[in-house]
């Protein structure tokens, strides 16, 4: 017989003794396996699932609501990473924020003093509605726009303007996405605000 999937994730006690008060009422979901250094530094809204097999280690990390991290996503690096409310991580997504030099005029990994590297920090910011497609890896100061949505192993090196699809390596806009999902985002607020 099988588990509850709730067994699979860290209990509200557990989150609350890693310091994620209310984790119950406020539906945060965060997967054993998942690996998070300084849970402090992360700010969880309401309505947030974090899969298995997920890296965290940024140096900071604010969730908005109804946010999806998929399993095997990594989220690293020096800088700041913001997730707008209804945004969506797919599987194996790499996001940075911070990248060595490898021209060769420094020394690169992260066990060589700082004096003898050439590593830069950098924030991402993903917005509302997006949805950033499977094995898509952002690098450090991409500003990913309301309602873009990304294909399959796209890389994401330069802002990428609202509302649109991309897909490619590096990243090219293919077509206009379409926004009726403001309209039940609407519904869905209504709904809540009703104690529906």
């Amino acid at each position: 017989m099988r588990k509850s999937l709730n067994a699979d994730f860290l209990s509200p006690k557990e989150l609350a003794a890693i310091g994620i008060a209310n984790a119950a009422s406020r539906n945060i979901l965060i997967h054993r396996t998942c690996v998070i250094l300084d849970f402090d530094r992360l700010t969880f809204g309401r309505n947030v699932r974090i899969d298995p097999y997920c890296v965290i280690t940024s140096k900071s990390l604010r969730l908005g609501n109804y946010i999806h991290i998929g399993s095997g996503c990594s989220l690293t690096g020096g800088g700041d990473i913001t997730m707008g409310d209804f945004s969506t991580l797919s599987g194996n997504v790499l996001v940075f924020t911070s990248s060595d030099d490898y021209s060769g005029e420094f020394m690169t990994n992260p066990m060589v003093p700082e004096d003898y590297t050439g590593v830069t920090h950098d924030n991402v910011h993903i917005g509302r509605h997006t949805v950033i497609g499977a094995r898509t890896t952002i690098l450090p100061g991409a500003h990913v726009e309301d309602g873009v949505a990304t294909g399959v192993n796209t890389l994401v090196k330069e802002p990428l303007a609202g509302w649109h699809i991309y897909a490619g390596t590096p990243a090219r806009a293919i077509r206009a996405r379409k926004k009726d999902c403001l309209a039940l985002e609407a519904q869905l607020r209504a709904a809540e605000n009703s104690g529906e």
